[in-house]
Order: C-alpha cells, then structure tokens, then sequence
C-alpha cells in the first residue's frame, strides 16, 4: 500500500495521522478489505450504507451487495483487471443496512497486484440522484421524440430559412417522402417568390420581437397541388430568430371547405327568408329585432319601420298583449312549440285573424329569443264560423231526435250493469277464498297452469310454495275459532305484501297457504321470497289483547327442475314443506336434497352468527400500518374474528357474506366501528401514541341512510377525534349512486374522517369522480403486491397505482407485504407504507407493544 508508507523526513505516527485524517474527512467514501472482511473505512463510508463506523469494520464485504451472486460476479470481473495492476471501476446497486438499494460509483486496486491476499483498496460515490437525473433526461428525450413523430399536425424545425428537422405528418402534408424534405429551403412550400420573401420579411419581424407568428395561406405541395393551412412559429431566441425556429402546420381545408358551405347556406337561407310567403318575425324579450317583407305587408307597416319595437304594437289592447303572453311563453319555456290562432290588429287599427306558431331558439339564459311564424287565416275563418252556425243547427235537430231513444238506451244499460256486477260476484265466490279473499284452489290450479305454459313457451323457471303455519292448530283449539280466523286475514295481507304483483298468493284451507313465483331467473329468487315470508311473519299480531305468532313452515319445489306439471310440482313442494317441519320448524326446504343442504347451511350459519353477536362472542384483533420513511407504526387496522366454540376458527369470508345478505352487518358494523374507537381510547390511557385506527365499511354498511349520524353519535360516544378513524371503502362501493355517494363522503371527510380506497385496482373506477371524491389514501390490493417481483404486469400496475396517488396528492399503502423482494420492490417504485405478515399478523388488542413497535421495526 504505497499511501501507508512513510513518507520521507516523517516519523511513522506522523504519517498515520495525517493517512487518518484524509479518511476521515474524504469526500467519498473509502474501505479496505481483506479475505473477504472490511478491515478499515472512514465514517463517511460507513454512513453511506447505514452503519456505525465500528459495526461497519469487521463485517464481511458480501453483506454490502445485493445478493451473493452479485458479489461473486464483481470479484470475477474485477480479479483479472486487478492482477495487472489496474483500478477495476464500475457503477453498480449496493444495500444499504436497511435493505434499500442504492447507485454507488466503485473504483477498487489492489495494494499489492502480485499479492491479492494482501487486500483492496475501494474508493466509494453514491450516484443514485445522478442516475435518476440523467434517467429523467433520457425519459424526456424520448417522450419528447416520440410526442414530434406521432403528433396530428405538422411539425418542423428551420434554421436560416432552410428546414433541418420535419415529423412525418409535415412530409405527408406537403407530399414527400421521409427525410427528403430535411435540407430543402422553406421556399417549396410557397407559391411564388414573391410570397415567400414578403411573409419572410413580416414573419422575421415578429419573432425578433417575441411574439409567435400565426397565418393561414394556401400551401403548395410537392406534386404542384395546394391546401389551405394554418401555420405558427415561434423563434428558440427572439435575438436572433434565423438562427432557429419551430413551426407548427395543420391542414384546414376541410374547415375552409365547411366555412365557406357554411356562408354559401346563409345566403339561401336569407333568400327564403325574404322570399317566404309567410310572416316571420325574430324577438328577443318582446322587441322585434328583425322581420321579412312579408310580415310587414300582413300588419301594413312600411319597410324596416318594426325593427326595435315592442310586439305590443299587434295586439288592441293590453289585456290582450299580457293574455297571449302568459298562455304562449308558458308553452315556450317548456322547450314546446306554440302553435295558436288570435286576432291581432295592423298599424291602421284593422282587426284580423292570423295563425301564429312560435318556438324559442338559442341557449342565451340572459335574453328570450323567439322566432314567430304568421299566416293571416282571416278568410278561413270567415269561412268556419259559418260552417260551425250550420252544423250547430243540424246538431239541435239531431239531439231533439235522439232523447227518446237516449232514456230507453240508459234503462238497457242499467240493466246490463246489474247482471254484470251479479255475475262477477258469482265467479269471484267461486274462485276464491271466502274468509281471506285469497285464491283458492280451483284459481291456484289454474294460474299454476298457465304458468306453467308460459315457462315452458319462453324459457322460464316457476317456484311453488308451500306453506303451512307452526302450531295453529293449538292457537284454534286455544282461544277459538274467531281467534283463528283473525289470524289467517294477518298472515294472508303479509304475504301479499311480500311477493310481487305478477304472483299468486292462495289458501288452499285451514293454515295452509300456497304461493306462485312467476318467471324467476334461479332459485335464489326463491330463497329471498322465502326468507321475506319468513320476516314477515315474525313479528307478533295482537288478536284481542293476545300477542301471537304465526311463524310458516315452507316448502318449495321449482320448475323444471321438480316437475313439469301442476300436480307433481305440488305434491313435492308439500313433500318439501314437512322436511322443513322436521328441521325445527318457521324455516324453508326445497325439495331437491343439495338444495336443501345449502339453504340448511346457509340458514344454520345465520343462526349461529346471530347468537354469537348476541353472546358477545366477536372479537376484533389489529394489525399496524408501518411508515417505513419514518420507521414506525402509523395506524391499527381493526379485523373481526369469530372463534365458534363448536367449529372453531370461522373465516370473514364465510360469515361476512352471510351477515351482509341477511343485514346483520349493520348492528355488526356499527359494533365494529364502537369496539375500535373504544379500544383506541384504551391504548391511548395506557400511554400508546395517538394512533388512527381504520375500520372496513361493507357496502350494505355504507348504503345505509344513517351512516353519517351513526358515526357521528359513535365518536361522540367514545370520545376520540374524528381524525382518529379511517373509513374503508371498496371501488365498487364508491361506484354506486355517484350522487349519494358523493354526498356521504363530504360529510364524513367535513367531519374530520379520513377515507381510503380499499383493494384499490381490482374493480371499476371513474377517475373523474376519483379526482371528485374526498378521499385521502389508496390501499393497493394484496392480489397485486404477491407476485410484484415475477410479475412484471403487477409491477406496471402498482407503480400506475403509485403515479396516481401521487398526482393527486393521496396516500399509498401497500397490503400483504410478506417478504424483503416484495418490500424492496415496493419501496423502488416510491412507496413507504406498509401492512402484512412481514412486519405483524393480525394480533389480540392485549399485545399492545408488539402491536405499536412490530420485531422488524425494533
């Protein structure tokens, strides 16, 4: 190591200060190794990769590299070049302590070429901004070149009148082929000479002043034809405008072509105008503003002599005047054409009648304007009046002839009614029931019928119900018959309440009940009918001061799937109806058996939810939402778990489902949102930092009319700040009825709340109303963060989903982080916030220092 020697003249203590003091204060960082270990580095170096200079020293070389195989690889590159006595210099990735990768300028000699064992010498840079500095310069080059080749209008770059540069839209609008037109004088494009030297004196006069130079002129292309064009420029230096300039061309012919089609209908349009055989007349707020000939010559009014007077001056009077106004403009206002006929007065007093038809035009909310229409009808009217005097006459006769056989007609008539209505009652006692006005089975019979026909004629399913109520032969035998009765006429009203108006709701006798579900799509149609029957019917009914209930037991068969005849599909829906029975009664069966097993499951898992809530059986465990930029915890994340004594450990995702369908999740919801805030305030009394504590809302949960009061009642009840929960929300939720969703999150973010996207990326979004919304942070979904470092699909997505965020100045937090690749990954593309089994699983409310300080933050 020459710069270990002593130098001539100096003690060796002298010389080991001075060595010292150039490490220490070295600009870039310096490190020897030897067999692989760093044997000694200044403190600059050290801090470069995150260590303490006397950790740093003794730690083996590898651990700076990325991976082994990198390291391998340098030591492979740089041992020939070493061996001769060369500096082996390179720019590559190292890791910092923390694990993040950064750009480090290298230059590594040996002490002692003929003596590699003897150690490295490695002088130390970190280049990371100036890697991203050119990168950005070289992404700018490149999004510049490709903004020049593919833009839509003509653009050229021209140095002493002379073009150096062009995209392929200037060549294809002046008709060369690519690259010829680079060096040929900016004359080719003018006409004559006389064109290009006077545009080129007032062009050159305008750049040096500044200004950018716009024209359109008529361009000559390559083949001799020309175009219309309309042309800007603007100089790279006003000081010196030949030295350079760019020039921006569009081919306008088209739009020329449509302006002057444009001023060549105005003309004919102005000829009908003055030519019509009608009176038309423009007003704008009630003032004439122009008029053609022939309206003047209806009212006999001279030539211009109208224009800027009120439309008073057609009508007699004023009461006329405001009465055609109010009946006329009301019809207007409603975008409607009026068309009427009145009598009006010319400009010598004379009364005549004209046919008017008015309409509003334009979008002006400050004037009215309306184009009138008049045709003087004066004769025709002449001529009505005296045909409505004949015809009124022959009517007199007519109605004088007829009254006889008027009065005789209305006896017939009262006659026919009365059999009418006797018969109509005779048929509705037939076919249906007396005590309830249901259908009976004769109607039931029928309509199942055609049902039927129907289905099978289009395709459709048919759901039969067969419903018998739970212990009312016990109630009859009770308190009576009447008691009974009464019962039966409240339970056949709720069902009727309960299906839609295209079905059929009947009683066959006693307490049995039949129900037709016409054209359903499946079966969970059915379902939902039955579940609503069975609601329903839960409450209680007060009969006489006693309060009972009819809870059903329902059977239900479907078409085709159970029959394809009316008799069949009954017999096994009452089949169904008493294995519904035997399961414990007011539930459903359906009568094919793995039907029958899910609606079981479906119904017995609700059950159990119900009565764990009930119990108090819910837990909420936390997992925290790591800052890695500030190497702590910036948030809890409440998770709802069920611990079923009977089948242990229950998964969200099958009691969620369960709880949303049935809306349990509301009172579950609104348990969740408390049991978070209070527990919040709990760590907060035991001395935890204050923390926001996120809570998913479903989107039954976040339909609900009340939320925001609910919220509002919940922090006022726990006593934490509104900027202490975070609200989580799913894009298809946010989707729903803009409006009213719109309006739920301005009150909830006016109130303090924070709002975040959750699983942001896995379903539909407007960024319109993405931008509109008061959101504060993305959550970029799990399913893309999993396979981040081999897919390079999910890699494109987080980093949009990153670009994103940032351009609308939210937070980012990237779910499922399981692994240092996936960590690495994620803090590349810009990301610093964190949740996953990486740094905590989801934990008890009781861990709390685990909870606020996770092992990989310690």
């Amino acid at each position: 190591m020459s710069f270990l020697r002593e130098p001539a003249g100096k003690t060796t203590a002298q010389a080991l200060m001075e060595l010292r003091a150039i490490l220490e204060n070295s600009t870039v960082g310096i490190l020897f190794s030897r067999n692989r270990t760093i044997v000694q580095a200044n403190p600059l170096c050290a801090q470069m990769f995150g260590y303490g200079l006397e950790e740093f020293v003794g730690m083996t070389a590898a651990r700076l590299y990325p991976g082994e195989e990198v390291y391998e690889s340098v030591g492979a590159q740089a041992g020939p070049v070493l061996a001769q006595g060369r500096p082996y210099q390179t720019e590559i990735q190292m890791r910092r302590r923390e694990g993040q990768l950064f750009w480090c300028r290298m230059s590594i000699k040996a002490v002692n070429a003929e003596r590699p064992q003897d150690g490295t010498i490695c002088i130390m840079e970190d280049v990371t901004e100036d890697r991203m500095v050119i990168e950005a310069l070289e992404q700018s080059t490149v999004e510049l070149g490709a903004i020049f080749d593919t833009a839509l209008i003509g653009i050229a770059v021209v140095r002493e009148r002379v073009i150096v540069r062009c995209n392929r839209c200037f060549e294809e609008q002046l008709g060369y082929r690519p690259g010829e037109l680079a060096g040929k004088p900016a004359r080719v494009m003018y006409l004559t000479d006389a064109e290009f030297a006077e545009i080129g004196e007032r062009v050159y006069a305008e750049l040096a002043a500044g200004e950018t130079h716009r024209r359109e002129q008529q361009v000559a292309r390559k083949d001799g034809s020309t175009f219309w064009a309309r042309i800007s420029g603007h100089a790279f230096d006003a000081r010196q405008p030949r030295a350079g300039s760019v020039w921006l061309m569009e081919d306008i012919s088209v739009a020329r072509e449509a302006e002057e089609k444009t001023r060549r209908a105005l003309a004919e349009q102005e000829m009908i105008f003055e030519n019509a055989a009608v009176g038309i007349l423009f007003v704008r707020n009630r003032y004439v503003q122009r008029c053609n000939r022939r309206l003047e010559e209806i009212f006999g009014w001279e030539p211009g002599a109208l224009v800027g007077q009120s439309t008073r001056v057609f009508f007699a009077g004023e009461d006329e005047y405001l009465g055609f106004g109010a009946c006329a403009y009301d019809v207007i206002l409603r975008q409607q054409v009026y068309v009427g006929e009145l009598q009006v007065v010319k400009q010598d007093g004379s009364l005549f009648w004209v046919r008017v038809t008015g309409r509003r035009v334009g979008g002006d909310s400050h004037n009215f304007d309306v184009i009138w229409i008049f045709e003087d009808v004066t004769e025709r009217r002449t001529a009505q009046e005296e045909l409505v005097r004949a015809r009124d006459e022959l009517e007199q006769r007519v109605v004088e002839r007829t009254a006889e056989l008027a009065t005789t007609n209305a006896q017939l008539q009262g006659e026919i009614f009365e059999r009418m209505q006797a018969e109509q009652r005779i048929w509705h006692m037939a076919h249906h029931d007396a005590l309830t006005g249901l259908p009976n089975r004769a109607l039931l019979l029928d309509r199942l019928g055609q049902a039927l026909a129907q289905a099978s004629r289009y395709g459709h399913r048919v759901a039969v119900m067969f419903l018998d109520l739970d212990r009312f032969k016990s109630i009859n035998d009770t308190l009576g018959h009447h008691v009974g009765d009464e019962l039966l006429k409240h339970v056949a009203e709720r069902l009727r309440a309960v299906v839609r108006a295209v079905d059929t709701v009947s009683r066959l006798g006693g307490d049995e009940f039949v129900v037709i579900l016409h054209e359903i799509a499946s079966t969970d149609d059915a379902v939902l009918v039955a579940e609503k029957i069975l609601n329903a019917l839960a409450s209680a009914v007060d009969i006489e001061g006693h309060e009972l209930r009819a809870t059903p037991s329902i059977g239900i068969s479907t078409y085709p799937d159970d029959g394809t005849e009316v008799y069949t599909l009954m017999k096994n829906a009452d089949t169904a109806m008493y294995h519904a029975k035997d399961e414990g009664r007011n539930t459903f069966q359906f009568f094919m058996p793995r039907m029958n097993t899910e609606a079981e499951r479906f119904f017995k898992l609700e059950h159990r939810l119900r009565q764990a809530f009930d119990g108090g059986q819910l837990r909420l465990h936390y997992q925290p939402l790591v800052d890695l930029h500030r190497r702590g915890v910036c948030g809890m994340e409440a998770l709802l778990r069920w611990q079923d004594g009977e089948h242990g450990m229950i998964s969200p995702g099958e009691f969620i489902p369960v709880a949303e369908e049935t809306g349990l999740i509301i009172p579950i919801g609104e348990w969740v949102l408390g049991e978070a805030l209070y527990q919040n305030r709990r760590w907060q009394e035991a001395g935890h930092p204050l923390l926001p504590v996120s809570v998913n809302l479903s989107p039954r949960q976040f339909r609900q009319a009340d939320l925001v009061e609910s919220v509002r009642h919940i922090l006022a009840e726990t006593g934490q700040p509104a900027h202490l929960l975070e609200l989580e929300i799913t894009e298809s939720t946010l989707m729903h009825d803009m409006d009213e969703t719109f309006s739920k999150l301005q009150a909830l973010a006016d109130m303090g709340v924070r709002l975040a996207i959750d699983d942001f990326g896995t379903g539909y979004s407007s960024l319109a109303y993405l931008k509109r919304f008061p959101v504060h942070k993305l959550k970029i979904d799990q399913s893309f963060v999993r396979d981040l470092t081999q897919d390079k699909d999910d890699a494109a997505i987080v980093a949009a989903i990153i670009g994103l965020a940032r351009s609308l100045e939210l937070d980012t937090l990237a779910e499922g982080v399981e692994t240092d690749a996936q960590l690495a990954s994620l803090i590349g593309l810009g990301c610093t916030k964190f949740q996953g089994y990486y740094f905590s699983r989801p934990l008890a409310p009781e861990n709390g220092d685990e909870l606020f300080l996770p092992p990989v933050l310690r």
